[in-house]
């Protein structure tokens, strides 16, 4: 009977006869049915003996009974380097050594409001540059990602070859998701412009992957900038103390000016070596004021 039917609907095909759609979730079952009344619909099936789900990209099959929409665990693997503590090859990590990293994530506070409860834990992590916030979209392309598309956030530690890896230092980021379309990462730091992906995140080896420093445009509107013309780099724009999108006037007077002179885990700390000086001033937000973050 199946053979029957297959062949029934290649014929169909063949001849123009028969419209197709494209689905994400499909079931195999061994039996069916749909009923739908005034107020109320019912539908049902009956699984197979053998099942099994398997998944491939945005492709669901689920053979056996019928299932609601699945949460799938995914892998992230993002590089992104910073501004303010590039040394040419790396990142350097004052912070960390200086022990001014807070042991708790820090952006459960406005404009992020994240509420995550991540935390360092009681093994060292070496080469530790600073907390980031990564945040998935899910979108058909680029310029339709907006925050309305936001389907998972995370806090994870920046390390200095641009790696970000779990609190724990475990690499790949892993979240609970339900991909419709293709995932676009941005990617948030305390006083650097945040920036979102060009393009969709790929998939390698069951991993979603990317890499924002090998090339300006893998900021989406190139969002980043070259880190000097004697590296071929490319990072996250210092120099934006109030975490507002944008390198302005207020920076410098309602944050450097008044945190002057001041160690510790300071936002105005542009180059992040744990001191508020000229250089965060001439170096970082002098140079980078009027630019805006160019996240959807």
């Amino acid at each position: 009977m199946k053979k029957t039917i297959l062949i029934f609907m290649c014929l169909l095909m063949v001849t123009g006869n028969a419209f197709c759609q494209s689905v994400e979730r499909s079931v195999v079952a061994g039996a069916g049915d749909y009923f739908e009344g005034t107020t109320a619909s019912l539908s049902w099936t009956l699984g197979e003996i053998a099942t099994e789900t398997l998944e491939n990209g945005n492709v669901v099959l689920t053979q056996g009974f019928q299932q609601p929409d699945i949460i799938l665990r995914i892998y992230v693997d993002i590089t992104a380097f910073l501004e303010g503590p590039f040394n040419g090859s790396g990142m350097n990590h004052d912070l960390s050594d200086l022990d001014l990293l807070p042991v708790f994530q820090p952006y459960n506070m406005p404009p992020w409001n994240y509420p995550g409860t991540e935390s360092l834990g009681i093994v060292p992590i070496p080469n530790k540059v600073d907390w980031v916030l990564i945040e998935l979209r899910d979108a058909p392309d680029a310029a339709s990602a907006t925050a309305a598309t936001m389907v998972a956030r995370q806090a994870a530690l920046l390390l200095s070859d641009g790696s970000v890896v779990k609190p724990n230092g475990q690499p790949d980021l892993d979240f609970d998701v339900t991909i419709q379309n293709q995932l676009f990462a941005v990617i948030w730091h305390r006083n650097h412009l945040g920036m979102m992906s060009a393009f969709p995140l790929a998939k390698i080896s069951g991993v979603y992957a990317y890499n924002f420093t090998t090339a300006l445009g893998m900021a989406y509107l190139n969002g980043q900038k070259s880190l000097g013309p004697d590296w071929d780099a490319f990072g996250m724009v210092s120099g934006d103390a109030d975490a507002n999108g944008t390198v302005e006037n207020p920076d410098k007077n309602s944050f450097w000016t008044l945190q002057a002179g001041q160690k510790g885990y300071r936002s105005a700390d542009f180059n992040m070596d744990g001191n508020v000086s000229n250089p965060d001033k001439n170096d970082m937000w002098y140079v980078n004021r009027g630019a805006s973050e160019t996240v959807p």
